[in-house]
């Protein structure tokens, strides 16, 4: 047992690291959001909230206008507005920096409590495309990890669903329900409207729903995992097959080598995807088989060569036993 010097030298070592990549992560984002001219994920949110902030509702702005100038309508649950706030007083890039720094942080604090070795999450193109749009699942890995943070779910609330469902606690879902509420009081309408909105949503399939992702399914026969759960309800929700919103698969990893090979993996489907664009392609679109081979199927691999036990989340556990309790009554009825 380490004592002294070296006992606290790990965590110093350890905020140090988060400290780096979240200086590193906020540089990343910050180029990307100033060079760009693709209006990102978070110039949406930030947008949406500096007009909630001046009276008017994002969910009411047409496409292309004025108060609007961004492609699409505003498709994003009213939370997302709420946790952009704090920085919408900053330019796009800076505002965007800051939010995708303090995430990086986070996570890559929480990530070093389990090892070093789980820093490789981040090595992965998940990581890579959420810094580089802005996107919100390095707070729904975080959200994972920490279930008092169960809030942050509901920034993406069908991925955050699966999320709280595959490690189910009671205090993160009685937290994500709390933040829920306070956004319908901070605005009553937001969640009619943002179902109409989400009418003009394409491109957002349940990976189930496809005959690669299909597989993701047969995680569940290892239920006794945790990581097998993840992995089956994740792929169960709706989600843009574009690598930021499958971060959450680098969790699957159990060891130093499987973590490297998540990566690895990722990398070369992202690395081969961008290889195969020609001009004109529909470069997300073109996307979604290397997400599903190259992120999904090894994920699924690694699940199916481990044993199956280990602890059961909280619900799936219950259940089990007031199945295994039903039965036993009836084999009693029978008996009589």
């Amino acid at each position: 047992m380490l004592s002294g010097p070296q006992a606290r030298s790990r965590p110093l070592a350890a905020h140090a690291a988060a400290g780096a990549i979240a200086l590193l992560a906020a540089a990343y984002t910050y180029y990307c959001l100033a060079t760009t001219v693709i209006p990102s994920d978070f110039e949406f949110w930030w947008r949406a909230a500096r007009l909630y902030l001046a009276g008017g509702d994002p969910y009411l702005q047409l496409p292309g206008t004025p108060a609007w100038p961004l492609p699409d309508r505003f498709y994003y649950p009213m939370p997302t507005v709420l946790a952009t706030i704090p920085v919408a007083w900053m330019p796009l890039p800076a505002a965007g920096a800051t939010l995708m720094g303090l995430a990086s942080g986070a996570l890559a604090s929480l990530l070093v409590r389990g090892g070093w070795w789980r820093l490789w999450a981040l090595a992965g193109p998940g990581f890579i495309m959420a810094l580089k749009f802005g996107q919100w699942t390095p707070l729904l890995c975080v959200a994972y990890l920490a279930p008092r943070a169960g809030g942050l779910a509901v920034l993406k609330p069908t991925l955050g669903a699966a999320l709280l469902a595959a490690r189910w606690n009671v205090r993160g879902a009685l937290v994500a329900t709390l933040v829920a509420l306070l956004s319908v009081a901070a605005l009553p309408t937001w969640p009619m409207a943002w179902l109409r909105n989400l009418d003009h949503v394409h491109a957002h399939p349940a990976p189930v729903t496809t005959a690669i992702g299909a597989f993701a399914l047969l995680a569940l026969l290892r239920w006794r995992r945790p990581e097998a759960w993840l992995l089956a309800l994740y792929a169960c929700v709706p989600q843009l097959l574009f690598f930021a919103d499958q971060l959450p698969l680098a969790l699957v990893a159990r060891t130093k080598g499987e973590a490297q090979l998540l990566a690895a993996c990722g990398l070369t489907a992202w690395l081969v995807w961008m290889a195969r664009l020609e001009t004109g392609d529909l470069f997300v679109l073109a996307a979604a088989p290397y997400v599903l081979v190259g992120l999904y199927l090894p994920a699924l691999l690694l699940v199916l060569r481990r044993p199956n036990d280990g602890a059961l989340p909280v619900w799936a556990d219950a259940a089990w036993m007031r199945s295994r309790a039903l039965v036993a009554r009836a084999r009693v009825a029978r008996v009589r």
